[in-house]
């Protein structure tokens, strides 16, 4: 379905489209924020440690940036939330802190059934839904709110992180855009553009990165390159671009550039936290722990590489088509298509567009030369 004579206005509505169709529907949104609301309040009712406790709760992760992606197959959607507690630290071990939380939560009727300890959070599982990381920590310093000090049971000690400030590390990275290619377009053409366009080309990105990356592990999760790796490749080689197929373009051919991973040579790369340089989140990349991992990347990153360069090729309709398909799979495909049909639909009822007579492309109906498209009925008349 054609909504746009030029090739990357049309692909990149595509392509918001088809993120649009993956993300987190409002409805398991809200789902979400009701479930991390619900230990809110759980935890200010504590006659314990949280009753004289400075505290607040806020979501990290995808759910943050804007950047989700609904999960395949049976995996569940991991929602990250961060117990923020403003207290001197020095004062408790790390293992005293995460025992409070442990505390509330295997003490509640609601939730004792669904505590699962791990390294570092405390994960409950709603069985067949999704399942909620709670992180405990606490403010590192007072001149720096978004610092924490987290308790690493493995460790035996604190661990330093900033949850918070990642989050508005990549905010602002997806802000170095103001208006969108997709935002001019609808403009210019005079359609009515849904929200879905405004969206920023970074998280847009991010989500067909990630969505590819599930499809291409598909048979091989256990080797798929991890989110927040992919989060942060993308923040730090964006440019600002407006357009999400650019975006990827860029991202992709900065890896190549800046990591020697042509012909799959050289020393692995470190991805470290830009808001916290002592955090190496690719440190299993590590020879000595698991640098498997880091080979399947750069195979990831090359075949992906590989695809998005048909894209650019003039290969017509039907070749674009089935390489999206493979990137992304028929069913996103079909209903980002559907979801265009929808576009022109609404924008027949405003009588807003027609076909050019002399080009066939579809475009406002006060230029000239444009006839208004008939609406569409079950027996193809007006």
């Amino acid at each position: 379905m054609i909504l746009f004579k030029n090739k990357n206005t049309q692909l990149d509505d595509l392509l918001a489209r088809i993120a649009e169709q993956i993300q987190l529907d409002d409805t398991r949104k809200e789902r979400m924020e009701t479930a991390y609301r619900a230990i809110e309040s759980l935890l200010n009712e504590d006659t314990g440690f949280f009753k004289d406790a400075v505290f607040e709760i806020y979501p990290q992760g995808s759910v943050r940036i804007g950047t989700t992606v609904k999960p395949t197959g049976k995996n569940e959607f991991d929602l990250d939330i961060v117990v923020h507690i403003v207290m001197d630290w020095e004062k408790h071990s790390p293992q005293y802190i995460y025992n409070q939380l442990k505390r509330v939560l295997q003490n509640s009727d609601r939730y004792k059934d669904k505590v699962e300890l791990k390294n570092r959070c405390i994960r409950l599982n709603y069985a067949g839904d999704f399942h909620m990381d709670i992180l405990p920590g606490c403010q590192e310093t007072s001149y720096d709110e978004d610092k924490l000090v987290i308790p690493d049971r493995e460790l035996g000690d604190w661990t330093s992180s900033n949850p918070r400030g990642y989050g508005n590390w990549f905010v602002d990275k997806s802000n170095l855009v103001k208006m969108t290619l997709l935002e001019k377009a609808y403009a210019m053409e005079n359609l009515p553009a849904d929200e879905f366009s405004k969206k920023k080309p970074l998280q847009r990105a991010v989500q067909l990165i990630k969505m590819y990356r599930d499809e291409y592990f598909k048979s091989n999760p256990k080797m798929a390159t991890s989110s927040i790796i992919l989060t942060t490749i993308a923040g730090e080689f964006y440019d600002g671009e407006e357009s999400i197929f650019d975006t990827i373009e860029n991202i992709i051919l900065k890896i190549k550039q800046n990591f020697g991973i042509v012909g799959l040579v050289g020393n692995r790369l470190k991805i470290l936290n830009p808001v916290n340089s002592q955090e190496d989140f690719s440190d299993k990349w590590d020879d000595d722990k698991e640098p498997e991992l880091y080979e399947h990347f750069k195979k990831f990153i090359l075949h992906l590489d590989k695809q998005w360069q048909i894209l650019k090729e003039e290969n017509g309709v039907i070749e674009e088509a089935n390489t999206i398909k493979g990137l992304f799979g028929e069913k996103a495909f079909l209903r980002a298509q559907e979801s265009q049909v929808n576009q022109l639909e609404n924008a027949r009822k405003l009588k807003s567009i027609g076909i050019n007579t002399t080009t066939g492309v579809i475009s406002e109906s006060l230029v000239a030369n444009t006839k208004p498209i008939k609406n569409n009925t079950f027996f193809g008349s007006e």
